[in-house]
């Protein structure tokens, strides 16, 4: 299979990457990180598909446009994508969220996940050949948080996105889901407990501590679990599963 990965970099990236790798994809890594080269170089021999590194910002459609451009030609087309840039957000309330932070994370999480969306499913259409987008929403997609507007705002804007793309796309035979992860160790987790600490006026560690507590499965999810969820969705396996919004949470929200 011959995927483009996103945001691979990342805290989960990272992991999506090593799974993809290891089943023998050819991946082509894109992220804003110059580090995706160095990830890049470290797969390759995980492997028996090819990987390619590319640096780009999913908000830009010249570059986006390129990255799948390149892609197709590199490996003779493209089979998936796997969406997962995206950035925390403004930890404000609405009255105190400057425009131009809630508009960012609209740019990056919402406008990013379209563009790439769009390019993709144009190089599917034009094979003709079928496939699959996954894109990595989250829990806040799915149920909003005081404090978190803007990023609540482009994850429920994704799951619906996702869920048009589905009905436009099936007669393509090229399927779109999202998969929602909750409470992921991540840094980006870990950077909304800190600032939930200052805003309660307790310690990161009791918010750690609160929100371990609240998880049924009785830990935080990781990227392994977000891999193994995606490695499913664009495999024969998930064939007759689209528009679907698959959460990985531990059991924090039923859905």
């Amino acid at each position: 299979m011959r995927a483009i990965l996103t945001g691979a970099t990342g805290g989960l990236g990272r992991d999506v990457a090593r799974r993809l790798a290891a089943d023998g994809h050819h991946l082509l890594l894109l992220d804003r990180d110059d580090g995706v080269h160095a990830l890049a170089a470290q797969l390759h021999p995980a492997g028996e598909g090819a990987v390619l590194a590319v640096t780009a910002d999913v908000s830009d459609e010249v570059a986006v446009e390129q990255a799948v451009a390149l892609a197709a030609q590199q490996f003779g087309g493209v089979d998936a994508l796997v969406h997962l840039a995206g950035i925390g957000g403004p930890a404000t309330e609405v009255v105190d969220t400057a425009l131009a932070d809630f508009r960012q994370v609209l740019e990056v999480n919402l406008v990013g996940t379209f563009l790439m969306a769009r390019s993709v499913a144009r190089q599917l259409v034009r094979q003709g050949s079928g496939g699959s987008l996954v894109h990595v929403g989250s829990v806040f997609g799915e149920q909003a948080v005081g404090g978190g507007a803007g990023y609540c705002a482009a994850k429920g804007g994704l799951r619906q996105l996702t869920q048009s793309l589905a009905l436009e796309l099936a007669s393509h035979r090229i399927r779109v889901n999202t998969v929602a992860p909750g409470n992921m160790a991540t840094e980006m987790h870990w950077e909304e407990l800190r600032a939930r600490a200052v805003r309660h006026g307790t310690t990161f560690e009791t918010e750690r501590e609160r929100v371990a507590a609240g998880i049924p499965w009785g830990r935080f999810g990781t990227g392994e679990d977000v891999a193994g969820a995606v490695a499913w969705l664009i495999s024969p396996d998930a064939d007759y599963v689209t528009g679907q919004s698959v959460a990985v949470n531990g059991g924090i929200w039923l859905s």
